[in-house]
């Protein structure tokens, strides 16, 4: 029987903090040292798919994210990272509970001093401090010009979710009510969606990570690594070879340890072939 205990000390020993009590200046250090920990990244995906026989997926188990990021540097999408990232604070000692944005994302809502707050780490968003979407409108997720908007809806409890790149809507709006408490259990429909041969994070290869202490974002789509400054500029490199990708994800990213060439050969097995494009 693995000791929860133990867990929560080396996840905090992985974000390089120390216990503390609840509070929301404890919980923007979890944010931002989680933003910059653990990747956004589908390779743990497509591995854990072709482990469950190109079948059945199941949201690792808090003693496994802890193990597989120190083994392989996986860290996940969002049902991986924001259901165990709710384990630790929860552990920690928050009040907190699922909620569940546009019928598919999973974020979490932390409850201090009667106040909600919307924290989200599952996103490849830039949300490196809670967000006080009940009392401050104009409270902006923003990493260059990449913006995320908590905006009301007029009804009480009714929110979305807008994100924004170089002015221009990414992605879709994502309406929630923030009062409406989501188990883990009410994503399993979505979630044996999004592990379909046919589902967006299953036929490319994705991985990011913010690195604020070099004021910059790096991620890959397929064979492209691009990076984002904090100040709005951006530049895409094109790779040629799973052994630059490889070099990049463990010079670039820091991460060596992730079985890049193993998700490679399992989109292969999907006719998903990531160098397709790199002469175009």
């Amino acid at each position: 029987m693995v000791n929860i205990t133990d867990t929560i000390t080396k996840y905090l020993d992985f974000l390089n903090l120390h216990l503390e009590k609840p509070s929301y200046n404890y919980l923007e250090q979890i944010c931002n040292a989680q933003l910059n920990t653990f990747p956004f990244e589908n390779i743990s995906k497509l591995l854990y798919f072709r482990n469950h026989n190109y079948s059945n997926f199941e949201i690792p188990s808090f003693e496994l994210f802890i193990k597989n990021y120190r083994e392989y540097n996986f860290g996940g999408t969002c049902y991986t990272l924001n259901s165990n990232l709710m384990i630790l604070l929860r552990e920690l000692g928050f009040d907190c509970y699922h909620v569940m944005l546009g019928e598919e994302h999973m974020g979490i809502i932390v409850k201090i001093d009667n106040e909600r707050i919307y924290v989200d780490c599952g996103a490849a968003a830039p949300f490196f401090k809670p967000v006080r979407f009940e009392n401050d409108f104009e409270n902006i997720a923003s990493f260059g010009k990449d913006a995320v908007y908590i905006l009301p809806e007029g009804q009480q409890g009714r929110y979305k979710y807008v994100r924004f790149n170089n002015g221009e809507q990414s992605g879709k709006t994502w309406h929630f009510n923030s009062h409406k408490e989501a188990k883990v259990s009410d994503f399993n429909d979505v979630i044996e969606k999004s592990n379909k041969p046919s589902a967006p994070f299953m036929t490319i290869l994705r991985c990011q990570l913010y690195q604020t202490h070099k004021q910059r974002s790096v991620s890959l789509v397929n064979n492209k690594f691009g990076i984002r400054y904090s100040n709005g500029e951006t530049s895409v490199k094109t790779l040629f070879s799973s052994d630059e990708i490889i070099s990049v994800l463990s010079e670039e990213f820091m991460l060596p340890k992730l079985p890049v060439k193993e998700a490679i050969e399992v989109l292969k097995t999907l006719h998903i072939d990531i160098f397709a494009q790199s002469t175009n």
